[in-house]
């Protein structure tokens, strides 16, 4: 559910100016050869087996190469290739005040009902989100600088963080009544804002932030290519 309301314009973000694009997903035998994270450069080859799958992440948009054959990220899509490209983009935000915009939800706020690594370009401007907005909830957060017990209104889909800034690389456990397991987060600050939709993945990768990474690229125009 979350993706599909976080699904919108590509906003604030200029675009790259470099020529390598970013892989941000792979598996297969070749794998290790193409970690998430590495840049090629768009004219690179990539040789995939039978059974890989790489995924890049170039130009506002994602390529899917799947084995066994030899691609480069400038090919033309041959005949016969799924391409999907729906205009499913995930709304980034503008980057310098951390992708919190009024008009809908961004890769920065934070799932209250998800567990994981989660990453922040301004400690001091962190936004809650959940999926139901339907009741009012009680939440209490446990985590450095102590509890505290937040009151959530019905048809409130967000809440700001409540007390001082989270702590760069502090795990919180968010509890509800009824709820026997809790979440826990832990937040990455990111040292430096990233100024395209490449550094942005490529700051995810390196932390951890893995829910943020996967709505993100799930969420670009999509090509899959295979021999």
């Amino acid at each position: 559910m979350r993706r599909g309301l976080i699904a919108a314009a590509l906003f604030g973000l200029a675009a790259p100016a470099a020529a390598n694009v970013l892989v941000v997903r792979s598996s297969g035998p070749s794998a290790a050869s193409y970690r998430a994270g590495r840049s090629l450069p768009d004219n690179a080859r990539i040789t995939l087996r039978a059974g890989d799958m790489v995924t890049i992440l170039a130009n506002g948009g994602t390529r899917t190469f799947r084995g066994p054959g030899t691609f480069s990220p400038n090919m033309r899509v041959a005949s016969g290739t799924t391409v999907t490209s729906d205009g499913r983009i995930a709304r980034i935000g503008a980057v310098r005040d951390a992708g919190i915009l009024p008009t809908g939800l961004t890769i920065w706020h934070v799932d209250v009902a998800q567990s994981g690594t989660f990453c922040l370009t301004n400690a001091n401007r962190v936004i809650l989100w959940r999926a139901d907005a339907t009741a009012p909830v009680r939440y209490t957060i446990t985590g450095p600088g102590g509890t505290r017990t937040i009151n959530w209104a019905a048809n409130e889909p967000t809440f700001a963080w409540p007390g001082a800034p989270v702590a760069n690389g502090g795990t919180y456990t968010i509890t509800q009544p009824g709820v026997a397991v809790p979440v826990t987060i832990t937040f990455r600050v990111l040292a430096t804002e990233p100024r395209d939709v490449e550094g942005v993945a490529s700051a995810l990768i390196a932390n951890g932030c893995q829910g943020q990474l996967d709505v993100l690229v799930e969420s670009q125009p999509q090509q899959t290519a295979s021999n």
